[in-house]
């Protein structure tokens, strides 16, 4: 039967308002995921290729809309009080490193999250003084491998099981003039000094960097299991290291003023990936400097002096979802480390080797 053409006329209106209600809506909601700030920014000069951000997976997040990216991790680095000391031992068992600025657990460098699926997790403290940059490393592997030479300088030790500090003194995140240190569980050392994102660089197989820098420091290794024994069961290794400041020599100010900051990254590496302190989020390799954390160096009190307001956060603050004061991941086993290489124990001081650099290009996803 036909409606009264009256009748189809209001009908016809109602539809055309709610069609109008749907498309006001839709415009509205598309304005509102456009906002929000970030980091999500061009990819500077040289990063062709960078890997897109990912679509968020939050609700209502439209096919091919970017994540909002994850503010870039803070820590407050407390200076070592007066009378305090550290020993370069592997063991992290000081009154000094108890009380230390700490990372808490690292993430996936794709995703920012922890995740326990990784091969390999870890989590960083930092200490200082006017002489050193202290750095801890405590890693859980089940399978801790070593494989190079003892006597090897600058070895790939991404390619096996490494920590990893990335460092950019200007605290810019421009990429220019960071520096990159590993440490392997055979206490083996890799450095480079950069001008820029990944550059210099010679190849596939390097030079990497500028290979004659060294970073100079004195580092220790404690193992808790077996290197290279697929027999047992590992649980990981501590690393304990001091840099001094003097070689940072592309460095406004070195050593750092209570108050200043610089940019800095920790990695627990295995096979050329593993977990981040702060997450790359898909913005190029391990290298992306604007991705590093922020370390504000403050005195034994957490007074920031006159470059920064007073600063005793905790480690994570200013990351959504970072715990305050952490528990250590894999406490040491109270001196059953044994030892993989050349017959030195782990956790004897030793200076690090410093000569031909490897490369620097842990990669998301690898880039070598």
């Amino acid at each position: 039967m036909r409606r009264p053409c009256c009748r189809r006329r209001v009908l016809g209106d109602a539809h055309a308002r709610a069609g109008a209600f749907v498309l006001a809506a839709v415009a509205v909601a598309t304005a509102c995921s456009r906002g929000g700030g970030g980091e999500q920014e061009p990819a500077p000069a040289g990063a062709a290729g960078r890997a897109p951000a990912p679509a968020s997976s939050g609700a209502g997040a439209g096919e091919g809309q970017k994540r909002q990216p994850a503010a870039v991790k803070e820590l407050a680095a407390r200076k070592l009080a007066p009378g305090a000391a550290v020993t370069i031992d592997g063991r992290l068992d000081e009154p000094a490193w108890q009380a230390a600025a700490r990372t808490g657990p690292f993430v996936n460098v794709g995703t920012g999250r922890e995740d326990r699926s990784l091969p390999t997790q870890g989590e960083a403290r930092l200490l200082w003084d006017d002489a050193f940059l202290y750095v801890g490393f405590d890693v859980v592997d089940t399978t801790i491998t070593g494989g190079f030479p003892q006597d090897a300088r600058d070895p790939h030790l991404w390619e096996r099981d490494t920590v990893e500090v990335m460092i950019d003194p200007d605290g810019d995140g421009d990429n220019k003039d960071y520096y990159e240190i590993q440490i392997s569980p055979q206490n083996l050392v890799f450095d480079s000094q950069f001008d820029d994102y990944n550059a210099p660089r010679g190849g596939v197989s390097g030079p990497f960097g500028h290979q004659a820098w060294s970073a100079g420091l004195t580092s220790a290794v404690e193992l808790r299991g077996t290197l290279d024994d697929g027999s047992d069961e590992d649980r990981g290794y501590v690393v304990e290291a001091k840099i001094p400041w003097r070689s940072f020599a592309k460095a406004r100010s070195a050593p750092p003023a209570p108050g200043d900051a610089w940019r800095m990254n920790f990695y627990a590496m295995q096979n050329n990936g593993g977990a981040a302190w702060s997450p790359i989020l898909g913005e190029g390799n391990f290298h992306r400097a604007r991705r590093f954390g922020r370390v504000r160096f403050v005195g034994p009190g957490g007074e920031a002096g006159a470059s920064g307001a007073s600063a005793a956060a905790p480690a994570g603050a200013g990351d959504a979802g970072a715990a305050a004061a952490p528990a250590p991941l894999a406490p040491p086993d109270g001196g059953a480390a044994r030892d993989g290489g050349a017959g030195a124990r782990p956790g004897a001081a030793a200076p690090s080797a410093s000569g031909a650099r490897g490369p620097g290009y842990r990669a998301d996803p690898p880039d070598r």
